[in-house]
């Protein structure tokens, strides 16, 4: 078995393009890798930023709901309370949105 070369002497390649390369695309080839690279980048891990259409207005339905539920709870009986407690808790759930 030979010497053992230190590891300074083994020569590491360069890293990036080579030269190669560089003489087939002279002077942008650099411009379209970042380009490209940044396009990349905006695709995969920059969220999208695309406007949310506006939410719809649910003041009228909230407004026939209450009207039901005041409705319901002035009739009285067991069952119009029971009708009052489940569009109260559909009101509830249309303002929670």
């Amino acid at each position: 078995m030979g010497a053992a070369q230190p590891m300074t002497d083994i020569p590491f390649p360069e890293p990036g393009i080579t030269e190669e390369t560089r003489q087939m695309y002279p002077d942008t080839y650099s411009d379209k890798l970042g380009k490209v690279f940044g396009e990349m980048i905006d695709d995969i891990v920059r969220p999208n930023h695309v406007a949310r259409p506006e939410r719809p207005d649910q003041t009228i339905l909230l407004d026939e709901l209450t009207m039901m539920y005041d409705a319901h709870m002035t009739i009285g009986g067991e069952q119009n309370r029971f009708n009052a407690s489940v569009i109260k808790a559909a009101i509830n759930v249309i303002r929670a949105l």
